[in-house]
């Protein structure tokens, strides 16, 4: 099994242009990127991205069935290797989240890719309790695993009792696309990894991880996708004085990459 390690472009802008952002993920080493709005013409990214040799997994933001219909159109045109949606919203009746979830899965059938449905405040899958029932009520419906809104919102390190155990098991077992970013019982991002304040949850969300990759190289999938998705602010913590970061965000998924290679190398074959 390959693990695709993608470049997050939420906060590059900096960088440049699309085209300049491509050009940079490959000298870091990236396998491809993860974004929802590329900047360009679908056939021109397709051609970069190929002859950089970069895979792309596509974004979607979806309240609604509309939306999931009409953002699909448009990522057809860019032939990702993976869909990622926000699925639906928070104050979704169960049933009304059912009847999401049965409309757009149908839809999905029309790409020739995977499509997945991310786990995150303000959509369905904002819990780790929510997102068990879910995925207990559809056989079918695989995640991808933002596992920081869990423990921001339960404010609690999802390690400690028989339920929040459980929940996590779940969710672990129906991963098919990992968001690795730190959160902690504060917030979805801890404002640095590898810092010796918040080592601890950096080790407790590998774990979690090692355990995804275990299980679908267990199954015997091709590829599994992981983004490091450390955000810019509001996410990332800032001096509220001079409003510089607390760290390189650039430099963060940089070592949370690192880190996922060291730890399997040699193992996946």
């Amino acid at each position: 099994m390959d693990l695709k390690l993608l470049k997050c472009d939420w906060g590059m802008e900096y960088l440049g242009d699309m085209k300049a952002r491509l050009h940079k993920y490959a000298e870091a080493g990236y396998n491809g990127l993860e974004c929802a709005n590329i900047g360009m013409d679908p056939s021109e990214f397709g051609d970069i991205t190929g002859e950089l040799g970069l895979d792309y997994v596509a974004m979607m933001f979806c309240d609604d069935e509309q939306a999931f219909r009409d953002q699909l159109e448009n990522v057809k045109k860019t032939n990702p290797i993976l869909i990622n949606c926000h699925p639906g919203r928070d104050y979704f009746e169960f049933e009304r989240g059912l009847e999401f979830y049965r409309n757009v899965m149908e839809m999905a059938q029309e790409v020739d890719c995977q499509v997945v449905y991310e786990t995150h405040r303000h959509r369905t899958l904002y819990s780790a309790w929510s997102t068990r029932r879910y995925l207990e009520a559809i056989p079918d419906l695989r995640i991808c695993a933002d596992l920081s809104h869990f423990t921001v919102v339960s404010e609690a390190t999802m390690e400690h009792g028989p339920d929040y155990c459980e929940m996590m098991d779940v969710a672990i077992s129906r991963t098919d696309h990992i968001h690795a970013r730190v959160g902690w019982a504060q917030a979805p991002q801890v404002p640095d990894p590898r810092h010796e304040t918040f080592m601890e949850w950096t080790e407790r969300f590998e774990r979690w991880w090692d355990r995804i990759i275990a299980a679908r190289l267990a199954e015997g999938r091709p590829f599994l996708t992981i983004n490091p998705e450390f955000g810019p602010f509001t996410y990332q913590p800032t001096d509220p004085a001079t409003g510089k970061p607390h760290a390189d965000i650039w430099e963060i998924c940089l070592w949370i990459t690192q880190r996922f290679r060291e730890r399997w190398a040699g193992k996946l074959s």
